[in-house]
């Protein structure tokens, strides 16, 4: 049977929501240059710099995605005093995020992804990261909650972006969940650590295949996925979260629920037909999906936004995102009614 949503209703909605999204804000850059020759102090490539550019990253994209579709974002976050920062904030004031509960701490580092990228090629040559990954102090901790507390208290929803650089620690985790259950609003999450324990509270965890297999303690083997359905059976029976949503590049998305005590699966398939950068395509779903269950989408309905908005990112360069006239003309052009899609079980 197929599920058919009211896309019109629900951007519209989307567009009236506010989001708090709390996690590992990065910057992500992007150094264009020419390689013009061989080095003749070691054999590497010498690259002639031409213009640097620079995105929100991480937790940063996820919010940068809230705000595209319309949405009333706030970050909270932790950066270092540093140069990488100053470029951080610059950008979230140009797209119009609340960045007042992103605190500076002088001991830490910015994390910062630094892309070398050839002209000539159009691709990736070389990858430097700056960052610090131990867990903040709990002086910073306290000051993180103090900013949650504060911004949660208008938010619809609340979208926790892991990337293990230190800012989501178990209390922070903990208590952003006792916030959101208080006011009866979603908190999705998007696990890297191995230990599902560690979200517990969560409405629903969105982890890609890797990550999805962690949790479950699955070695990925190249055997096909059939081992999906008893991993989300055992990790939803064993924990506090609600619902699922796997990421699966290529394959579209799954979801899985629980249902009068039975797993229900739910397979979106992917839409795109031409992948040209797969960078930040999991921040998209997670910000789209989550606008959406706050919105009043039903899962099903938002894994399929959610799953269209990936499609388009993966066509772009970058750390991209997507608006919502970008999902209206997808939309408009691939289905025969206008204002309906689908998601299969």
């Amino acid at each position: 049977m197929s599920h058919h949503l009211d896309v019109e209703r629900i951007l519209e909605s989307i567009a009236r929501q506010r989001v708090l999204v709390v996690g590992d804000v990065m910057l992500d850059e992007y150094m264009w240059g020419e390689i013009v020759r061989i080095s003749p102090e070691a054999p590497v490539p010498v690259m002639h710099l031409h213009h640097v550019e620079s995105f929100l990253g991480g937790a940063a994209n996820v919010a940068r995605n809230a705000a595209s579709l319309g949405a009333r974002v706030s970050a909270v976050g932790v950066v270092g005093d540093d140069q990488a920062a100053t470029v951080l904030f610059s950008e979230f004031d140009r797209v119009g995020i609340n960045r007042q509960g992103v605190l500076i701490d002088p001991g830490r580092t910015t994390t910062r992804k630094c892309r070398l990228m050839s002209r000539e090629h159009q691709r990736q040559v070389f990858r430097f990261d700056q960052e610090t990954t131990g867990e903040i102090s709990p002086a910073t901790e306290a000051r993180l909650l103090s900013a949650i507390r504060e911004q949660v208290s208008t938010a619809n929803a609340v979208i926790c972006s892991d990337y293990l650089k230190g800012v989501l620690t178990n209390k922070v985790l903990r208590e952003t969940s006792e916030l959101a259950r208080e006011r009866s609003i979603p908190l999705v999450t998007a696990p890297k650590d191995d230990h599902p324990q560690k979200y517990q509270g969560a409405s629903v965890l969105v982890p890609n295949l890797r990550e999805f297999a962690r949790l479950a303690g699955h070695q990925l083997n190249g055997n096909g996925h059939g081992w999906m359905d008893q991993a989300a059976r055992r990790l939803l029976r064993g924990n506090t979260f609600s619902a699922l949503l796997v990421t699966r590049g290529q394959d579209g998305m799954t979801l899985f629920e629980v249902a009068d005590g039975e797993l229900v699966r739910t397979d979106v398939g992917a839409i795109t037909r031409n992948v040209y950068d797969v960078t930040g395509a999991g921040d998209t779903a997670l910000g789209v999906f989550s606008l959406a269950l706050a919105a009043g989408a039903s899962r099903n309905h938002a894994a399929s936004v959610a799953n269209l908005a990936a499609g388009i990112v993966v066509g772009m360069r970058g750390t991209a995102c997507v608006t919502s006239e970008d999902l209206r003309r997808k939309i408009y052009g691939e289905n025969e009614s206008p204002t309906s899609i689908h998601a299969s079980p």
